[in-house]
């Protein structure tokens, strides 16, 4: 496994999804190596990063490789480890694959050029995360990409495939194969681990070995709908949530336990902790991934009900809270370290 800062990948001065001038060699190789295909003599010519090593053949041949191995892309965004796993086990499968984490500021143009595009990601209130909606939105995918997606979930999968497929539609795409993945529920400020994750781990990882196999094919098949009753409850337990989900860090609070590591701050997907004096502070854009918690080496993050949640006064806010003795489940595959990395290269 080769691991790469996101950075080396994209655009230095990338403020959204347009092409930048300035490249790294590993993606300028990608792009020049996809250039022109389908124009005469495109391919016979020696593109100039080739040209600036031609007596370095090693290096080349370097390149070229990873410029194939980035043909495929997926774009993940985790928060607990799990979806993050399951796209180590489906790029594994795929004969060479770049995974690229969603974060807060990423952008990227390796989806332009690809020939197939993935989205894996769990699902939160029946749908995707906003960070991978905003992302998918303005990202640039050919319309001769195979373009698959893969939900982790627990209980309800909802309308992500629905979502994500219409914003491809938009690009003049679509979403070619879809399926749920069922993993360990880990809102842990809700609730133990559901199912028992020495079960439910096996699973997961037997399931995404068998969706890598059909994805590695280029399998096509009709994505899961949101269910009928889901589709009527959404409005009524879902939709409250989102209307006040940047209420929800305000639960967030730190114990004496806390060193001051700064791990929580960087381990953020959503750039939403800072440090003041050694300390986190929650700066209410949380899409409620948990990762801070569950990953706090000292188990210093707590979680108390957020009075705006606490006003809702349902069946889930009446369960909010953090207790001591409450296991805090990340994906026994995935450290820190791990989620920390902007993307990595998963070689065949």
């Amino acid at each position: 496994m080769i691991t790469y800062s996101l950075k080396s990948l994209m655009p230095r001065d990338c403020t959204g999804s347009g092409t930048s001038a300035i490249m790294s060699p590993v993606a300028e190789s990608f792009a020049e190596s996809t250039h022109g295909i389908g124009q005469t003599g495109a391919r016979d010519q020696p593109s100039s990063w080739s040209r600036r090593n031609q007596d370095d053949p090693e290096a080349m041949n370097r390149s070229l490789n990873e410029a194939h191995e980035m043909r495929k892309v997926i774009f993940c965004f985790s928060g607990t480890g799990n979806s993050l796993r399951a796209a180590r086990i489906i790029a594994s499968q795929l004969d060479g694959a770049t995974i690229v984490s969603v974060k807060e500021g990423v952008c990227s143009d390796l989806a332009a050029d690809a020939d197939m595009v993935g989205f894996i990601c769990p699902v939160y209130e029946w749908d995707i995360p906003e960070p991978m909606k905003c992302f998918a939105e303005g990202l640039t995918v050919s319309s001769k990409a195979y373009v698959f997606m893969v939900a982790t979930f627990a209980a309800v999968h909802g309308r992500c495939f629905e979502t994500m497929d219409a914003i491809l539609r938009e690009k003049g795409t679509r979403l070619h194969y879809g399926r749920p993945l069922r993993c360990v529920a880990s809102q842990c400020v809700a609730y133990e681990p559901f199912p028992a994750p020495r079960f439910m781990v096996p699973y997961s990882e037997r399931r995404a070995k068998a969706l890598g196999k059909e994805i590695a094919a280029r399998k096509h098949s009709k994505f899961p709908p949101m269910s009928i009753v889901t589709r009527k409850l959404f409005d009524r337990m879902m939709a409250p949530f989102l209307n006040i989900q940047h209420e929800y860090d305000k639960g967030f609070y730190t114990t004496d336990r806390c060193t001051g590591c700064g791990l929580c701050s960087r381990i953020c997907p959503c750039k939403n902790i800072s440090l003041s004096n050694r300390h986190p502070t929650w700066n209410h854009r949380c899409v409620g991934c948990n990762a801070c918690v569950v990953y706090c080496p000292s188990k210093a993050i707590m979680f108390k009900t957020p009075e705006a949640y606490r006003q809702l006064d349902n069946m889930i806010t009446r369960r909010l809270g953090l207790p001591d003795k409450r296991t805090r489940y990340h994906n026994p595959y995935i450290t820190a370290k791990d989620m920390i990395s902007d993307g990595e290269v998963i070689e065949a």
